[in-house]
């Protein structure tokens, strides 16, 4: 048994010392800028610094797309049932001959 892993499974450290810490770090974090919270969660999630400003992978790009592209028409496609009536409202701009042809 490891140092780490006996400290761990200690009641102390799971009662009092664990909850404090979390408590702590959900603090730390309330009180970061957007761009700082997603920097400190990728690079805990995937083990390296990302860069939003020029994202090369997927994670990053939706991440950039988050911080840097607030375009509410992607709050309304994210809701099943606004992006529903959002389509039949372009669907039916369409065939009405009022839309031009684009969606």
């Amino acid at each position: 048994m490891s140092f780490k892993s006996f400290v761990r499974n200690n009641p102390v450290y799971k009662h009092y010392i664990l909850p404090l810490r979390q408590k702590y770090n959900a603090y730390v974090e309330s009180k970061l800028d957007d761009e700082m919270y997603f920097t400190r969660r990728h690079k805990k999630i995937f083990g390296y610094t990302p860069d939003f400003k020029n994202p090369q992978t997927f994670n990053e790009k939706i991440v950039h797309r988050i911080l840097y592209d607030r375009n509410p028409l992607y709050t309304a496609l994210a809701d099943k049932l606004k992006a529903r009536i959002y389509i039949a409202a372009k669907l039916q701009n369409l065939a009405l001959g009022g839309g031009g042809g684009k969606i």
